[in-house]
């Protein structure tokens, strides 16, 4: 199973990375895989699948900075690798590790 963050209520969490699920017996918490540490998170915060997705990962930002990947980036679902996106794609490559998919605009 992988979790993301579901809004932007974390500051240990990323937008738009999916995290492999480590421990899914609590009610209000999950424990995940973040880099080399199994951290809890609440249950409310995360969006729960039994796969990762295959499509780039939409996030839009209000609070982006000159020195942010700016307003709208788009997130890998293998890597996490993070990239401004211009306009609508349909698609997109990974400049990190080179998956290819579909950008998620409907989510």
């Amino acid at each position: 199973m992988f979790a993301a963050m579901a809004r932007s209520h974390s500051k240990i969490l990323r937008q738009g990375v999916w995290y492999p699920v480590v421990r899914d017996d609590l009610p209000d918490r999950v424990s995940l895989e973040i880099g080399s540490r199994v951290v809890d998170v609440p249950r409310k915060v995360v969006e729960i699948r039994h796969r990762r997705p295959t499509h780039f990962s939409v996030i839009s930002r209000y609070d982006a900075s000159a020195e942010s990947l700016g307003k709208r980036y788009a997130v890998c679902p293998s890597c996490g690798g993070r990239e401004t996106i211009t306009g609508q794609p349909p698609t997109r490559t990974c400049p990190d590790c080179g998956h290819t998919g579909e950008i998620g605009w409907w989510e």
